[in-house]
């Protein structure tokens, strides 16, 4: 296996590139590495916005291209030494509305390009899956990595395969991999015009004076995690050399879609309105993720409790208007 350790002092020798690095966490995780002198590299679509870099993107390379084209992909793979893949280009709800084009934009344009890591210099991929999706309904909560994976949405389906795939190719070619299985992922900067993201949705919404929906009573759990402590995970992963490739990133503990709405009610004082729409067939009742191995063989704790998250959510989309 190749080596892939670098410590704090050679950082700058460390090539990080990020495939997907303009979107939510991509971006925040170029800042942290820039802060802590990583050389980074973002991969991503023509024209997308560079809103979520404008304060370092003078710090980082931007490439720009095609995820479906694997020239695109391997002209920014020159010569990385880490890669990053955050790219998907579809949510859960959308990818049940398209599986073809889910598989095609995401699995098949994954695949081009992890066949050909034997010609490049790369030491580790790190692959940001979706603990969220890939268990399926749980046997068990909290759901540990050893859990039987049965997806039951297209877009844990292929988050999945991805998975698989990267595994594959990365042991063809001796090269190191960690796969990431971050809860619900939540924080400023996340994309609100997905409909992914409860916290995120729900704030805009109220922002707006619309009406919150939530899909049946309200009584779902989920398990979510800031995006600073999604952010340091990845990080402590760079250099990781325990046993674990597959790690779950959570913050260990459940939390109903009603106890958000009591959090914006009563902690932040916000007025809204709530309305209860049919339960969807593909949403799990309960995920909440064990992130025992991951604080065991890293260190890694999360840092963000959810009333302080949220807050930190309210204070940047109320900062942006109602222009969203």
């Amino acid at each position: 296996m190749k080596e892939s350790k670098f410590n704090s002092n050679e950082n700058r020798d460390c090539c990080v590139l990020i495939l997907g690095g303009l979107g939510f966490i991509g971006s925040h995780l170029a800042r942290t590495l820039i802060k802590r002198n990583y050389r980074v590299k973002i991969f991503d679509k023509l024209y997308g916005s560079r809103e979520l870099i404008n304060d370092f993107e003078s710090g980082i390379e931007l490439v720009e291209g095609d995820a479906e084209k694997s020239d695109d992909i391997m002209k920014a793979l020159n010569d990385a030494d880490i890669v990053v893949h955050l790219i998907h280009t579809t949510v859960p709800a959308s990818s049940m509305r398209n599986p073809a084009y889910d598989v095609q934009s995401n699995v098949l344009s994954s695949v081009r390009w992890l066949s050909l890591l034997n010609t490049t210099k790369a030491r580790r991929i790190i692959y940001v899956s979706s603990g969220g999706t890939v268990y399926g309904i749980p046997d068990y909560n909290p759901i540990d990595e050893k859990h039987p994976t049965h997806p039951i949405c297209s877009y844990g389906i292929t988050k999945l395969a991805i998975e698989n795939y990267t595994a594959l190719y990365s042991n063809m070619y001796d090269v190191d991999y960690r796969i990431c299985r971050p809860s619900n992922v939540y924080g400023p900067g996340q994309r609100l015009n997905v409909r992914q993201g409860a916290i995120g949705e729900f704030m805009l919404r109220a922002r707006k004076g619309k009406d919150i929906e939530i899909w049946g009573d309200g009584s779902v759990q989920r398990d979510y995690i800031y995006i600073d402590d999604v952010v340091d995970a990845v990080v402590k992963l760079l250099d990781h050399n325990g046993k674990g490739r597959i790690f779950n990133i959570s913050s260990g503990a459940g939390a109903s879609l009603n106890s958000i709405v009591e959090i914006m009610q009563n902690e932040l004082n916000i007025e809204f309105n709530v309305r209860y729409l049919k339960e969807r067939k593909f949403d799990v009742h309960v995920n909440i993720l064990d992130n025992s191995l991951l604080k065991t063989e890293t260190g890694w704790k999360p840092k963000t409790d959810l009333s302080e998250g949220i807050k930190e959510v309210h204070r940047w989309i109320y900062s942006r208007g109602k222009q969203q």
